[in-house]
């Protein structure tokens, strides 16, 4: 597969997946009751421990390509942006975070909150000011260096302390467009970097479903579109792996149990009446 598609850009697919999220809306509230503003659980802390837990335990989905070569994480990094003020003229900084998978959505919250507090201050990251230090240089050197870095590249002979300042060296990408109130675009995937699958969030709002007795009723839902690189595994895979994420989500109790397994959170996949 490398060989016959030998970029992202022509081995990307755009999965839509709309989740039902009542029960998720009434866990957050039945969880933040008496907490305060800033030890309440969001939306977004309970995505992010969703889809670390999903690609622990469907680690296919944390492979990459670089070099015709497919090779498999041993980490699982996240990367997202945090915008410093909701202002058009407000710089942003990307932050990559790692988890292990097993993190509950009280984990992830205060990794959330310490990165977001980092991005937000007033101190520049250190992938900004990498960037900053290089842009001050002539193009011609930045394109010899950029030569270089993608023969390196091609190897996965990146240094590691290199790869880990520059965020699009990452598992999953990552954008929260229902933050500010709009839905999710279908996303590029990069050539830079090692990131096999963008997830952008979009907005909760209340829309149409047939609900279990075949009647129409209005139900929250939440859209997510991802873009894969299906050379990082098969199709039948992404499709089990959409539905380990969707009942996490829907079905939020199950992150409070790290060691659940694929088999107890999708029991009956695939759906007899598709078999």
């Amino acid at each position: 597969m490398p060989y016959l598609m030998r970029t992202r850009t022509e081995s990307v697919v755009y999965f839509p997946q709309r989740l039902e999220v009542d029960r998720l809306l009434a866990w957050l509230e039945e969880v933040n009751l008496g907490r305060s503003r800033q030890e309440q659980v969001t939306l977004f802390d309970v995505l992010l421990t969703a889809i670390a837990r999903t690609v622990r335990l469907r680690p296919e989905t944390n492979r990459f390509v670089v070099g015709r070569r497919t090779y498999q994480r041993d980490e699982i990094a996240i990367t997202f942006v945090v915008k410093k003020q909701l202002r058009d003229e407000a710089a942003e900084s990307e932050m990559r975070l790692v988890f292990t998978g097993l993190e509950t959505v009280d984990d992830v919250r205060r990794l959330v909150r310490d990165a977001v507090s980092r991005g937000r201050g007033e101190a520049k990251k250190g992938d900004d000011e990498l960037i900053d230090f290089f842009m001050s240089w002539p193009r011609p050197l930045l394109n010899a260096i950029n030569r270089g870095l993608q023969v390196l590249d091609y190897h996965n002979a990146l240094p590691a302390r290199l790869a880990d300042a520059i965020p699009l060296y990452t598992s999953i990408y990552v954008v929260n467009a229902g933050s500010i109130g709009i839905d999710p675009p279908f996303h590029h995937l990069y050539e830079h970097g090692t990131a096999s699958a963008f997830v952008s969030i979009g907005r909760v709002s209340q829309q149409p479903v047939v609900d279990e007795a075949g009647q129409v009723v209005a139900r929250s839902v939440l859209d997510l579109v991802h873009t894969l690189d299906e050379r990082a595994t098969d199709g039948f895979y992404f499709a089990k792996t959409a539905e380990v994420l969707r009942r996490l989500v829907e079905e939020p109790e199950l992150l409070a149990r790290p060691e659940v397994s694929v088999a107890e959170i999708v029991p009956d996949w695939p759906p007899r009446h598709q078999r």
